[in-house]
């Protein structure tokens, strides 16, 4: 493998391949699904990255989420030199999972493969992982994430398991409430080679209600959770698939980022949880995991945001309910439910 530094200065925009052609495909063996929201200065390293892969049998799907940066416009000069490149421009801002969604049913894959414009794959990926799918047959295969700054000083490896080839009807048992702590595994859709018949089972499967909403964190979720317990069988892989470098930009990172909308966001993806898992004893287990992970980190914040809410107050207080009454929450997540259900305006509790 090479090492990451030579491999992000082979990414670099300056060094683009100029004896390879890069024909439109009409039948690709797999999509890439990529939204784009003002990434001008990191679309080039992204498709160097892909460009750069034995693979060349796919389709690059971009949907632009009204940029209002020069991100079409590279992205158009682009589909000059690349023919496999398809650009989707959403008329109003949809945001990551619906569009997402867009970009699925364009495409003509049999295999989805989501990156994110200021990311990069390692080399190789999508051969590896294309070969090991067909051969048997898997609906996914899942490799591993490093995270790195806005410097690209990458940290350690997300998600450490050893390979592992897993089948139903153990997969969901195994999976979530075998690791239990461990569900950040299952959490991030780009570090998937994924089925598209899979893919659009899991979008079927979740209330259009969730599908429809504007949400700047936990999209990935959603569709994950389903992934996992619809499929039938998964491979998990030690190789490194994917560098997710994290930007002071970033949606989910900037530190002066819209922690309103992210809360609502949270709270949808817990309501779907619950509702999806009300019947399942498991699945319960599985939700209270979720919940106290993602809200024992800032629960002070969170409970502040709640104090100053004007609008949206019967959706939280009747999500937080949903947990209260319910045994399988326990008393540490219930003290912080609680909390919060308490900071809400009291007019505002009917």
């Amino acid at each position: 493998m090479i090492k990451l530094e030579e491999y992000l200065r082979l990414c670099d925009e300056e060094s683009l391949i100029k004896d390879r052609s890069y024909k439109k495909v009409e039948e690709p063996k797999i999509s890439i699904i990529t939204p784009v929201l003002n990434k001008r200065n990191t679309i080039k390293r992204y498709l160097k990255s892909i460009q750069n892969q034995n693979f060349q049998n796919l389709e690059i799907i971009f949907i632009d989420d009204k940029s209002d940066d020069d991100s079409i416009k590279i992205i158009e000069g682009l589909q000059k030199e690349d023919e496999r490149i398809i650009l989707i421009k959403n008329k109003k801002r949809k945001g990551t999972l619906i569009s997402r969604k867009l970009g699925v049913y364009k495409s003509k894959g049999e295999y989805l493969l989501f990156v994110d414009p200021d990311d990069i794959i390692s080399e190789n990926i999508i051969n590896y992982t294309y070969k090991l799918a067909k051969k048997f047959d898997f609906d996914f295969i899942r490799y591993n994430i490093y995270i790195g700054d806005f410097q690209l000083n990458l940290a350690d490896i997300v998600c450490k398991i050893q390979n592992k080839l897993l089948y139903k009807p153990n997969i969901f048992l195994y999976l979530f409430y075998g690791f239990g702590r461990l569900l950040q595994l299952d959490y991030y859709i780009t570090n998937k080679l994924i089925k598209k018949k899979l893919f659009i089972k899991a979008l079927n499967s979740i209330d259009k209600f969730y599908l429809e909403q504007f949400m700047v964190d936990c999209e990935d979720g959603l569709v994950n959770f389903m992934i996992y317990k619809l499929s039938k069988s998964m491979y998990f892989t030690r190789k490194i698939g994917y560098y997710y470098i994290i930007t002071k930009k970033s949606i989910t990172n900037d530190e002066t980022g819209d922690f309103k909308n992210r809360l609502k966001s949270n709270f949808l993806y817990f309501n779907f949880i619950f509702k999806t898992t009300k019947n399942n004893n498991i699945e319960k287990e599985i939700a209270n995991n979720i919940f106290y992970e993602v809200y024992i980190r800032r629960p002070e914040i969170i409970i502040n945001l709640l104090k100053n809410l004007s609008d949206d107050h019967e959706f939280y207080l009747k999500t937080i309910n949903l947990f209260l009454n319910n045994d399988f929450i326990p008393l540490s997540s219930k003290t912080i439910l609680q909390e919060m259900r308490e900071a809400i305006k009291p007019s505002a509790i009917i």
